[in-house]
């Protein structure tokens, strides 16, 4: 059992590792750069993942499945009422993961298609809580009732996948994080009672 621990806490090093390296680096790092970061060597990466898209396939994962996670933390929390709770829904983002430098995702374009599908995917998908809260909103007479969840859930979407998918973050100055805020605030402002 210690090791399938050992083993799990290494592939969990490895990952944190290349996000950190990622943010530093772009999608340009190597192996050897994660290896480095973490000191050990690059053969134990290669014990545990086979390339550096299979790698990068995980780091998805574990970066989705820890917003998911934040998710279901705000669902829990009952001091927060249900527009507090759409606003940060739709913005969650764990705190460790605040300062990664989004702007980077654009080269996956490129260099690995197969990665940025799976985030677009994963961006597409697993909108229940969301769509929980907005309709109960409309119960509670705070969401307009005319506020159609599924365009809400597309404008999000596309507002989200065009900020990562061109230069739009570097060249307007402003990070993913503070991009995601303004989103979510004009959309949740848009859909409330006035």
């Amino acid at each position: 059992m210690a090791k399938a621990a050992d083993r799990e806490k290494l592939r969990n090093d490895i990952i944190l590792s290349t996000i950190e390296v990622f943010n530093d680096r772009g999608v340009t790092f190597t192996m050897s750069d994660v290896a480095t970061n973490i000191h050990i060597s690059k053969k134990t990466i290669y014990k545990e993942f086979d390339t550096k898209e299979e790698l990068l396939d995980m780091v998805v994962d574990y970066i989705f499945d820890n917003i998911k996670a934040k998710e279901e933390e705000i669902m829990k929390d009952e001091s927060l009422g249900t527009v507090e709770k759409i606003q940060m829904i739709l913005g969650a983002m764990p705190e460790n993961y605040r300062n990664i430098d989004f702007q980077n995702v654009y080269p996956f374009l490129e260099k690995f298609p197969d990665i940025y599908k799976k985030v677009q995917y994963r961006l597409a998908t697993g909108w229940e809580n969301t769509i929980a809260l907005i309709a109960k909103g409309k119960d509670e007479g705070v969401v307009r009732k005319d506020a159609n969840i599924r365009f809400i859930k597309l404008m999000l979407e596309a507002s989200i996948e065009k900020a990562l998918s061109d230069d739009t973050l570097a060249t307007s100055g402003i990070n993913y994080v503070d991009a995601l805020n303004q989103i979510v605030d004009i959309l949740v402002h848009g859909m409330l009672v006035v």
